[in-house]
């Protein structure tokens, strides 16, 4: 397993996060001690158990990249790049 911490070349490949459970409108994420969030795949929120707390949480590094802008040039709101773990395991950190 690899150590993520904010490195492009990590994508498609299993890695291990460490940071704070939290819940983002777009479903759970782990927020890294770099500032880094990642996406649980099909994960929608965190139980009370994980909620705010400090969790490792793996699965395979997905990088989405969303379009800034239309097909006419006009800026869009969106996330220009989203990290997700596919298949993603966590437990608590102690």
């Amino acid at each position: 397993m690899i150590m993520a911490s904010g490195y492009q070349h990590l994508a498609n490949k299993k890695v291990l996060v460490v940071g704070k459970a939290l819940n983002a409108m777009g479903g759970a994420v782990v927020v890294a001690a770099n500032g880094q969030t990642y996406y649980l795949d099909r994960v929608e929120h965190w139980d009370r158990k994980f909620y705010g707390k400090k969790v490792k949480a793996s699965g395979t590094l997905v990088i989405i990249h969303t379009p800034t802008k239309d097909e006419k040039g006009r800026p869009v709101q969106a996330i220009a790049e989203q990290w997700l773990l596919k298949k993603p395991k966590w437990e608590l950190v102690k």
